[in-house]
């Protein structure tokens, strides 16, 4: 059976910082209501300034919970695959290895690390895979 989407590869920076997110990266998060399962978890709203870790977090259990995505954090991806159906990888835990078959498959450990960066470059990459244009 084929996932829906996947998310993998993603690794946690454990103990976050504290991050002002700029005007590009608030904007990119406003549609589908994303900024506001944020907010309760900012430390100010004007500007935006977050946790990190916090931001990963809540983002994950948003993903998983209101979009239905599957996440796989702290697995590597191989043999990437495309297919007329969508993609296959092999992903470990760095013990065990699954095959897995997907729509759509974002490996997140290709995104950058600085929380800003990383919102701005995730947007651009669902943008690519979806075609929407309120990702831009």
């Amino acid at each position: 059976a084929s996932l829906g989407s996947l998310v993998v590869g993603h690794r946690s920076r454990g103990q976050g910082e504290t991050v002002e997110l700029s005007a590009e990266a608030v904007a990119l998060l406003q549609p589908h209501g994303v900024i506001n399962v944020l907010l309760p978890y900012a430390e100010t709203t004007e500007p935006m300034v977050i946790d990190s870790a916090l931001f990963e977090q809540v983002l994950k259990h948003h993903c998983v919970v209101s979009m239905n995505i599957t996440v796989y954090d702290g697995f590597d991806v191989s043999n990437l695959v495309s297919k007329s159906s969508g993609v296959s990888a092999t992903i470990s835990d760095g013990r065990s290895q699954w095959q897995v078959e997907a729509d759509r498959m974002v490996n997140t450990a290709l995104l950058p690390v600085e929380l800003n960066a990383a919102i701005c470059e995730g947007a651009a990459f669902a943008r690519r895979i979806t075609g929407q244009a309120w990702l831009t």
